[in-house]
């Protein structure tokens, strides 16, 4: 059996969407892969895990007994948080790992360090297998909005609204006419979600207020036609997100000599990537700054 997931970008509404924002996501066209089979060896998982180079960068046997999850390595935190993934799956749906000997294999198509999706293009992944609610199981274990999983079954743009008691996704045409000038830059260090989500918690705002002029600017990008259009409206988002989180924006802190184009910040700030615009051209900015790892927007995502 095999399952394939997509990964994500998000463009709009960082933190907030986590509030009920309307965010504009866009699926990767690089997913992860896994394929699932069973063994003979009754009561155990084995776990392999491939990168993007087709490397093996982790594998672990767990060992199923009397309902409890272990595994044979050294103490480490990949298995304990498979463990919690693990224990996820049979609560909500018990008896799924009764008697049977398994092995998964993973396979990525981006490196795990971009902040792509390696965690909810596994939890996607493993519900397909299980047949069980993603969104319950990433509530379970990873925690987040879910916008990520929203993007792992789809090939084009979504606006995504997480309600407390619902989701709204729908498909959008976003397919902006100057994506030429729109690049991914990757910041060389990948940021914890859970960190930032929490640093977030702590900070007291106004959010009914800060909300609707974020989703007034969402759907303003959403129908820019001109890149100039698109710029003033990354630059008013990154204003807002700036003053809610308390933390200067990127373009101010690390590339404020940059004068071809505009720098946002994607998902938890100061990691990941960025979206620049520029030309080609423009780029050398980047990469005489040790930034080497620049791809056009229309060959990472939908």
């Amino acid at each position: 059996m095999k399952y394939k997931s997509n990964g994500k970008i998000l463009l709009t509404s960082e933190y907030l969407v986590l509030d009920g924002a309307l965010a504009l996501a866009l699926p990767s066209k690089l997913s992860q892969n896994l394929e699932v089979k069973y063994t003979d060896n009754k009561k155990e998982i084995n776990w392999i895990s491939y990168d993007f180079n087709d490397k093996i960068w982790f594998s672990e046997c767990f060992v199923i007994s009397k309902n409890k999850f272990s595994y044979k390595n050294k103490k480490n935190k990949y298995s304990d948080k498979l463990i919690s993934i693990f224990n996820g799956i049979e609560k909500l749906k018990e008896g799924v790992f009764s008697n049977i000997g398994v092995e998964f294999t993973t396979r990525l198509e981006f490196s795990k360090n971009w902040g792509l999706g390696s965690s909810s293009t596994l939890i996607n992944n493993l519900s397909l297998w299980a047949k069980i609610d993603p969104y319950d199981l990433l509530d379970l274990t990873f925690k987040g909005s879910g916008y990520d999983i929203a993007c792992c079954n789809k090939l084009n743009p979504i606006t995504y609204v997480k309600n407390k008691n619902s989701r709204i996704i729908e498909d959008v045409d976003f397919n902006p006419s100057f994506k030429e000038n729109l690049f991914f830059v990757y910041l060389g260090h990948k940021q914890n979600t859970s960190e930032a989500i929490e640093n977030y918690r702590s900070i007291p705002n106004d959010i009914n207020n800060i909300i609707p002029k974020i989703n007034s600017i969402n759907l303003s990008i959403i129908k820019s036609n001109t890149l100039n259009e698109f710029e003033k409206l990354i630059v008013e988002h990154e204003e807002i997100i700036s003053k809610t989180i308390n933390i200067e924006p990127i373009k101010n802190r690390l590339f404020s000599d940059y004068q071809s184009g505009v720098v946002k910040s994607l998902g938890a700030w100061g990691g990941d990537f960025v979206l620049v615009t520029g030309n080609k051209s423009s780029l050398s900015y980047f990469s005489n700054k040790g930034y080497n790892e620049i791809i056009p927007y229309k060959d990472l995502v939908y």
